[in-house]
């Protein structure tokens, strides 16, 4: 039942014919008893129409997808430091005015965290392996690079994170925003192979394995032991061929939704100035996996 006090929130993009988020959304706001709805604005033009249609109709807040996150960015008065550091974002908030925020990185980041404190530890003599420099290894490398720096200083920190890209540009750019860390470096395919064991968190961030896309996984299956946490962002399918030659190796994964999920439980807070409780995180996990399911 809705009335004049509901709000209205939704996601913007094209095409939207796949999107999770109304679940993610809708079922929050069900379980914590408050008056809202999520919808979903999908429109091929909206860099020509513009947000005041939205704002004229009363919408509280947008997520953002593609292809409109740098477009949302540029719309907002007010804007995060991840939001500045990318110059994307995937949350508006119509407040006093738009406000830009960018809550991919803090997926990432709550979906390792969960999974092992340990893989983020600045103090541990490890290194973390990134898989592309597309807009999402960037967004997550600057909530590593704020993870690593708030849980120890700057030039204490031991654990090394390194880079496995094609595009040596953009790998530039991620350097440049990041400040040039010391504990940041490019790596080759070569390099990765044959000191394996020097990794204990791989992060891939490319398109390969979704739904649609081909190519072939990035990382060889031998490379993969028991000793080593993928996570995937690649949430349909459910497990990528990368996911499979790492699970016959018995590494540890961590599920491609779960950035989903926790960049829209961010998401969500914002929009309600409130906080999530773990058991609802259990449920809107439930409910995500069983819809992936039925898109096999």
């Amino acid at each position: 039942m809705y009335s004049k006090q509901t709000e209205i929130f939704g996601i913007l993009g094209y095409p939207l014919g796949h999107t999770l988020s109304p679940w993610i959304h809708n079922t929050l706001f069900q379980l914590a008893e408050y008056d809202a709805v999520y919808l979903v604005f999908e429109n091929e033009h909206w860099k020509e129409v513009g947000l005041k249609p939205l704002r004229d109709i009363g919408v509280k807040g947008v997520s953002v997808t593609i292809p409109f996150k740098e477009w949302a960015y540029t719309q907002a008065e007010k804007v995060c430091e991840t939001s500045k550091t990318m110059a994307s974002s995937n949350t508006l908030l119509f407040r006093n005015g738009i406000e830009a925020v960018n809550t991919d990185g803090m997926g990432a980041i709550q979906s390792i965290l969960q999974k092992n404190e340990d893989l983020l530890n600045p103090m541990i003599h490890k290194k973390i392996l990134v898989l592309g420099s597309g807009g999402s290894a960037k967004g997550i490398l600057f909530s590593i690079a704020k993870e690593l720096e708030r849980s120890g200083s700057k030039d204490s920190i031991k654990r090394k994170v390194q880079i496995l890209a094609r595009n040596k540009d953009a790998i530039s750019e991620i350097e440049q925003s990041l400040g040039n860390p010391y504990w940041l470096e490019r790596t080759s395919k070569e390099e990765v192979t044959k000191n394996s064991g020097d990794y204990d968190l791989i992060l891939h961030t490319t398109p390969v394995g979704m739904k649609g896309i081909g190519g072939d996984p990035i990382l060889d299956s031998y490379f993969f032991t028991k000793k080593h946490t993928l996570f995937d962002i690649v949430y349909n399918p459910l497990e990528t061929d990368l996911v499979k030659e790492a699970k016959k190796k018995k590494a540890e994964i961590i599920p491609g939704f779960h950035m989903l999920l926790y960049q829209g439980i961010k998401q969500f807070e914002l929009f309600t100035q409130s906080k999530v409780k773990q058991k609802w995180i259990q449920k809107v996990e439930s409910i995500l996996l069983r819809e992936l399911k039925k898109r096999k």
